[in-house]
Order: C-alpha cells, then structure tokens, then sequence
C-alpha cells in the first residue's frame, strides 16, 4: 500500500524504460564510432592507392626520355669494358685513355674510377 502511495511501480517501469533508452543509445553509439572507422578506413585506402599511383607515375617519368638531369654516360657495353680494363689491372688513368680511344669521348679517370665503385 506504502508503494502505490509513493509510486514505486511507477519509478520501476521509468527505471526500466530509461535503461532501455540507455541501451538503445549506446547501441547507436557504437553503430556510429562503427560508421566513423569505416570511413577512415576507406579514407585511408584511398590515399594509399593515390600514394601507389603517385609512385608509378613518378617512376614512368623518370624513365622518361625527355627526363631532365644528367644521364648516364655507360651503357652495358662501356660498363664491361670498365670491368675488363680493371680485371686486366689497368690504372683509372689507362683506363680512361682506353674508353677514350674507343668511344671518341673524353673520359676521366675519375669518372671510371666514379662508375667502377657504382657497380
């Protein structure tokens, strides 16, 4: 009797109905923190593939040949010749002379001596 004068029936049925609510909204709360990383997982992805297709193009440029910078004076033949000069222990100065005198360009010795230490 003291429980219907000071409604406990009631509070119960508002205490259960406000836990239900709570429930629901922390249900949404959760769907929405969901929502929220699958956008920056996609977001990330995206930038991923634009950074793979930035490093492509990148790379297709620099085989360009219209690229600008210097360009590499020994082709795989110059190269075998530099490796066979210094197998038969020529100095980088003969050495240089022998590409000169087979390529009709000026070498040095410190580019033989540059490319020999590259390879």
């Amino acid at each position: 009797m003291l429980g219907k004068l000071f409604g406990v029936e009631e509070v119960k049925a508002e205490l259960q109905k406000a836990k239900e609510e709570i429930q629901v909204l922390e249900h949404n709360k959760l769907q929405n923190k969901e929502k929220s990383i699958k956008q920056l997982e996609d977001a990330v992805r995206i930038l991923e593939e634009n950074i793979t297709s930035l490093l492509d193009e990148n790379d297709q440029l620099k085989a360009r040949p219209d690229h600008f910078g210097r360009k590499s004076r020994a082709s795989g033949e110059h190269m075998r010749l530099l490796k066979m000069y210094l197998y038969n222990q020529l100095s980088y100065q003969e050495i240089a002379d022998k590409m000169t005198e087979c390529t009709g360009e000026k070498w040095s010795k410190s580019t033989v001596h540059y490319l020999l230490k590259k390879s």
